[in-house]
């Protein structure tokens, strides 16, 4: 019997592919015997290869608006599998231009968002709906149903190496989008929380993109407190496995409104996530068993106390 070649359209970023996951496993499910493949960027191209879900993996390169050539490049890589069914969960102008340059007026299904697709989301409500909410009604359209919250805990089995960290900690994310600042809690609290968690016996591991370094020496390096300097700095020195082991394996994770985060939710660590005007946790808060959100629309007027006594619920 022949296999249908399935497409998921899938950019970024981690936060959202993390919260994807959920619609990508029940699409795999769906499509057993079939032969799936997920478009994604190359940040995340390694991270879709090793999950369970699909058979092959495009780089998408994304190419800029005058660049011919790569534009029938990726017209021809695309349109030479013959999908019988796409899937895209980016939803962005971009997918919504893939699907009248690439597909319109072809026997492909599309589930998405453009205009004359097969299965367009067209509820009302999508903006006001969590990932994860709009992307199960999206995919009930398609027949897809129970579709059970995302669940990363298979990179924990992908992570081999001990875990460098020998002592109890806590596992620190606290960069986010330079530009967006009512995302960041201030690295002054991020300095007190240190110290209160090392005269509790806790260390402080952080971690980070290479980009947050800056943020994160400010708190550790600048520091003329030496139980803050004796903090680890994993910052742009982790995989997204190594991410998951971290949080999985720590006390407990605390940060801002970020891709790892999300992350360490979906593994079943027990998280903290701190949330300002910056993003709503009602339309992207991580989803899993323990995740405690604390919410102020000006983020720098969440106490450390306050923290403190939602993470003593985890000790």
């Amino acid at each position: 019997m022949k296999k249908n070649n399935i497409l998921i359209i899938k950019h970024g970023a981690l936060g959202d592919i993390v919260l994807s996951g959920a619609a990508i496993k029940a699409i795999r499910n769906f499509h057993k015997k079939d032969n799936i493949y997920c478009l994604t960027t190359k940040t995340y191209c390694e991270l879709m290869e090793e999950s369970p879900w699909f058979d092959e993996v495009i780089v998408d390169e994304k190419p800029k608006w005058n660049n011919i050539s790569g534009w029938l490049c990726l017209r021809s890589t695309l349109q030479k599998l013959n999908f019988s069914r796409i899937y895209d969960l980016q939803t962005s102008n971009r997918s919504n231009l893939y699907f009248y340059l690439f597909f319109f007026m072809k026997s492909v299904q599309w589930s998405g968002i453009a205009y004359g697709c097969t299965f367009r989301h067209n509820n009302s409500l999508r903006k006001k709906m969590h990932t994860y909410d709009r992307q199960k009604d999206q995919l009930s359209a398609c027949g897809l149903k129970n579709i059970s919250p995302p669940d990363w805990k298979w990179l924990l089995d992908k992570n081999k190496k001990p875990n460098i960290v020998k002592d109890k900690y806590a596992l620190i994310i606290s960069g986010s989008a330079a530009h967006r600042k009512n995302k960041i809690w201030p690295k002054e609290s991020y300095a007190e929380l240190v110290k209160v968690l090392k005269n509790l016996g806790i260390s402080s591991v952080f971690i980070g993109l290479e980009g947050e370094k800056t943020i994160i020496d400010e708190i550790i390096s600048n520091s003329e407190d030496s139980s803050i300097k004796k903090s680890i700095n994993l910052v742009g020195k982790t995989s997204f496995k190594d991410i998951a082991f971290l949080a999985k394996s720590a006390q407990f994770v605390i940060g801002n409104d970020t891709g790892p985060i999300h992350l360490a939710a979906s593994c079943e660590a027990k998280v903290v996530v701190l949330f300002g005007a910056g993003s709503d946790p009602k339309l992207c808060a991580p989803i899993g068993e323990n995740v405690t959100i604390m919410y102020k629309e000006d983020i720098k007027n969440i106490l450390v106390n306050d923290v403190l006594d939602q993470i003593k619920k985890f000790l």
